[in-house]
């Protein structure tokens, strides 16, 4: 009588193909699962009920900087990190400080915020400067607005505010004018 031969598992190229596959997928979902708690997602903004309740209020800012007509020129030094704020519009009077924010699409770690001081400037319009503490570069949606504070269950009753997307590159010159809102 024939036997047949008996190899032992380890021989066998299936085997190992089997063992390969649970060994690339262990691997693959630890290193997943090390990914995700490490690298943990942030929220854009942590008060989102309250900020979509007044959307409506913050509409106003827009419309007031619609009605005066502003444009923004934004220039960024790439050497000391100044940013230059030239604005004209329809206005007798500027505020004495505004606020810049770039606000990064993904990132809330890359968001940057800077309070921008007037400075004596043109007579058609005002200069205003500040300070990045950091080089940025990349893709930002870009908010100059006044300095005002929303009243709680109201929002915003003045003041205005100027946003648009934009790819930011140090030494250029960023133009931000009520036409781009839509």
């Amino acid at each position: 009588m024939n036997k047949p031969t008996f190899t032992p598992w380890y021989c066998e190229p299936w085997a190992w193909y089997m063992v390969a596959v649970l060994m690339v997928t262990f691997t693959w979902g630890a290193v997943q699962v090390y990914t995700a708690f490490t690298h943990q997602d942030s929220l854009v903004i942590d008060d989102y009920y309250q900020s979509g309740r007044t959307i409506n209020q913050d509409m106003t800012r827009s419309d007031n900087a619609k009605a005066m007509a502003i444009i923004a020129t934004i220039t960024i030094d790439e050497l000391t990190g100044e940013v230059r704020v030239i604005l004209a519009g329809k206005t007798e009077q500027w505020p004495p400080q505004l606020t810049l924010s770039f606000l990064s699409p993904v990132f809330q770690d890359r968001d940057h915020t800077i309070d921008l001081g007037q400075t004596p400037g043109l007579p058609s319009g005002a200069v205003y400067t500040g300070q990045l503490s950091q080089v940025i570069n990349g893709r930002y949606y870009l908010q100059l607005a006044t300095a005002d504070t929303p009243i709680p269950e109201v929002g915003y009753d003045s003041g205005w505010k100027i946003t648009r997307e934009v790819t930011v590159t140090p030494g250029s010159t960023i133009t931000l004018n009520t036409v781009d809102q839509g």
